[in-house]
């Protein structure tokens, strides 16, 4: 389970303008801001939605949850980032590979899809895009 982050140049098209009158390398301003601080929105976005359930009576484990954990890791690609769980798979000690199971809806206890990764991910697209915007004109200026 993972999201990524592009940037669709078809959708920005009076950004550009913009871009090409800015001082520096367009790919690095942009990848500097997405790979930082759009990367952080998302898992923000994403981790709002996550629901806690109720835990599971186990010998005395007690595990962090998602929620109130640093559940993620972002991935840097060329104009975008990829955010998974940490841990990989579910089975793993310490995993957030569980992640998968209310996202998908998968397995007996997780009837309905969630789906938080992808929600979160578009209610981030909005916000990452006034971010870039405001840091243009800043640069302009």
């Amino acid at each position: 389970m993972t999201v990524e982050y592009k940037l669709d140049y078809s959708s920005i098209e009076d950004l550009q303008k913009k871009y090409s009158r800015l001082p520096e390398d367009i790919e690095n301003f942009l990848n500097a801001y997405l790979h930082k601080e759009g990367a952080e929105r998302t898992i923000d976005h994403i981790t709002k939605l996550i629901k806690v359930s109720r835990p599971t009576p186990k010998a005395n484990e007690h595990f962090p949850h998602a929620k109130t954990s640093k559940w993620s890791k972002v991935e840097k690609i060329n104009l975008g980032f990829t955010i998974k769980p940490k841990g990989g798979a579910a089975n793993k000690l310490r995993s957030f590979g569980y992640l998968v199971f209310p996202n998908e809806g998968r397995g007996p206890r997780n009837p309905l899809e969630q789906r938080f990764m992808e929600r979160g991910l578009e209610n981030s697209l909005s916000p990452i895009l006034e971010d870039i915007n405001e840091l243009v004109e800043r640069s302009l200026r």
